[in-house]
């Protein structure tokens, strides 16, 4: 079998391969700089939409881009550590990640319910239990659906994780993150999708997942009142309607080409928590719609690389990798796009962060962790690194 192999090598394993091994081998690199450019484009846009928040709040200017910095850290190593794990270790990982996203979960729907504020250390960062449920969810069905090869054996886990996601969304939906149960049940049909699962029942899901958030909000008046004052944030006089407001007035001040990084009117005490989900207002402020186009020309190229890397992995059979390259990147960009659109009261906003821009030290920790899996798996399908090395 050597001779197939022609002499060549990978820029980061210096290992042989052959030439169709190869094809398309420059995505590794060409993903990392993308994300290197949103990383860095992401703390100069945090910190700039932080600062004045953390002043407020009687702690050190640099406060939120420090939580941030710290959070990328430990998410770099945790990816170290990934790219390395044996692949039967990091397939199981969900074992470990999914009944700490439901702990999560549910501290997030006591505390939003009325109860007292949970935490599991005092001073501790609030921790996103929509973020790291999303996370483990994907990584569950990309374990155990290409596992199931029967068509019997399949409607039962469809059966079981219809009734779960169920929960899910109501749970994420009782805890005010709408926008999170949106982006759930939006991540889980790609990945029911990307597992050759039938159009028609995907679109039942997703049909009932909606309908099950819809319900929830008309039945309760405080969701319903949060969910319409930051829909018309005009015609309402809370604060939420006022930062809604505040966040469109910015976004029309910045146009074309903004007022420059720094230079933001709004950020300073006139928008909630502009700081996490309303960061893309200030974004918008300080570069206004070509700065804006930048940056979603970046998240399609990061979208496109990992399409790529999922084709590739179909072709050579391996479903796990084309389940997750393709719900993590797109969750990644549906999340963004969510975030941009809650900003200018397209949807209503309920604390969802941007990736890579969001001042949320536990989200960009999980985005960065999530790009660590597709970096290793665009090695895999890109340069056949796995397959050599194993």
């Amino acid at each position: 079998m050597r001779e197939e192999y022609s002499k060549d090598y990978d820029d980061f394993t210096l290992t042989d391969y052959s030439t169709d091994e190869l094809s398309g081998s420059l995505s590794p690199f060409t993903f990392l700089c993308v994300v290197a450019v949103l990383m860095l484009f992401g703390l100069i846009m945090a910190y700039s939409a932080s600062y004045d928040s953390a002043i407020r709040e009687g702690l050190s200017h640099y406060h939120y881009l420090l939580e941030m910095v710290t959070f990328g850290f430990f998410a770099m190593i945790t990816g170290i550590v990934l790219f390395f794990m044996p692949r039967a270790k990091l397939e199981k990982l969900f074992y470990f990640t999914l009944p700490l996203s439901f702990i999560l979960l549910a501290m997030n729907v006591i505390s939003s319910l009325g109860g007292e504020n949970v935490s599991i250390l005092s001073g501790f960062p609030d921790l996103n239990g929509s973020d790291a449920m999303i996370f483990s969810s994907v990584l569950m069905l990309a374990y155990i659906l290409p596992r199931i090869r029967e068509k019997e054996g399949r409607g039962y886990f469809y059966l079981a994780f219809f009734i779960l996601s169920l929960l899910i969304t109501l749970m994420m939906t009782l805890s005010k993150n709408f926008c999170y149960s949106i982006l759930f049940f939006l991540t889980m049909s790609v990945a029911l999708h990307a597992a050759s699962m039938s159009r028609r029942y995907v679109f039942f899901y997703l049909l009932f997942n909606l309908t099950l958030v819809v319900f929830v909000i008309l039945s309760s008046q405080t969701f319903l009142s949060s969910f319409f004052s930051r829909l018309m944030p005009y015609y309402w006089d809370t604060s939420d309607a006022l930062s809604a407001s505040n966040c469109l007035s910015a976004i029309a001040e910045g146009g074309i080409f903004g007022k420059g990084i720094g230079s933001s009117y709004y950020k300073l005490g006139q928008i909630g928590n502009v700081e996490d989900e309303y960061v893309y207002a200030v974004i918008a402020e300080e570069v206004g719609l070509v700065g804006t186009l930048m940056i979603l020309l970046f998240f399609f190229l990061f979208l496109f690389l990992n399409i790529r890397c999922a084709h590739r992995s179909k072709k050579s059979g391996d479903d796990y990798i084309r389940i997750v390259s393709l719900s993590f990147s797109f969750m990644i960009v549906f999340k963004s796009l969510l975030s941009m659109l809650s900003s200018c009261s397209v949807i209503p906003s309920s604390g969802i962060s941007m990736p890579f821009f969001s001042a949320d030290g536990f989200s960009y920790f999980l985005t960065i962790t999530e790009c660590a899996f597709l970096y290793r798996f665009m090695h895999i399908t890109g340069r056949g690194y796995e397959k050599v090395r194993d």
